[in-house]
């Protein structure tokens, strides 16, 4: 995920896209190793699995897509691809016996997402800590989407024990953006103003004369 660290003390990620992309971290490595570790492996049981993977891969992406701080063109890349994430995810419940169809659907969804990373990643001109492990992470995404899609396995084995390795490794990369990825600081509430002090009556510097008493003169 393109979530490099904001020059700030406050990450791209919000609070709870930051959580998100932890959970789905440690979700894909489950997946990854429930994938390779899976006994009497099947075509229709590796197909279930990747697509649970492509669609926590999607709920991932949209996350990012409406909670993150990225621009809004990178958020738009981050909105299609956790569509074609999950289109392609339910093409992988239907994918049959077919070893070929789930190792397609699951490179290309790899292929976009990688393309998508990358993106963001550079997508902003600043120079912000951690952009060029991201968009290294996005190519090497991209690599292994492409090679995944393109060779022909004759083995569920083989695409368990290549597509579960895979998972492992870009939820590795999901916890450490997480956990590296500096917390958002509360919101501070500024004190409110002190009231301003009483003001003292002005006193009256008027003298009062007394009044003149008349008297009367007789002739």
């Amino acid at each position: 995920m393109p979530t490099y660290e904001d020059s700030g003390p406050v990450s791209v990620l919000g609070r709870g896209v930051r959580q998100t992309v932890l959970v789905i971290g440690i979700c894909s490595v489950l997946l990854g190793v429930t994938v390779m570790m899976w006994p009497d492996k099947s075509v229709e049981t590796i197909g279930t699995l990747v697509g649970v993977y492509l669609l926590s891969g999607a709920v991932l992406q949209l996350t990012i897509a409406f909670g993150s701080r990225l621009g809004r063109f990178p958020r738009l890349l981050m909105f299609v691809g956790g569509a074609v994430s999950a289109v392609l995810g339910v093409l992988a419940f239907r994918s049959g016996n077919w070893v070929l169809l789930v190792a397609m659907w699951l490179g290309v969804a790899w292929a976009v997402r990688g393309v998508v990373h990358a993106i963001a990643a550079v997508w902003d001109e600043d120079e912000a800590p951690g952009r060029g492990v991201q968009e290294a992470i996005g190519l090497c995404t991209l690599t292994v989407g492409i090679i995944v899609a393109i060779v022909p396995f004759d083995s569920v084995d083989i695409l368990a024990a290549t597509a579960g390795s895979c998972m492992i490794a870009l939820g590795i990369t999901e916890i450490l953006t997480a956990r590296k990825a500096p917390v958002e600081a509360p919101p501070q509430i500024e004190p409110a103003p002190a009231p301003p002090p009483p003001q003292r009556p002005a006193s009256d510097t008027t003298i009062v004369m007394p009044p003149t008493s008349g008297h009367a003169i007789g002739h």
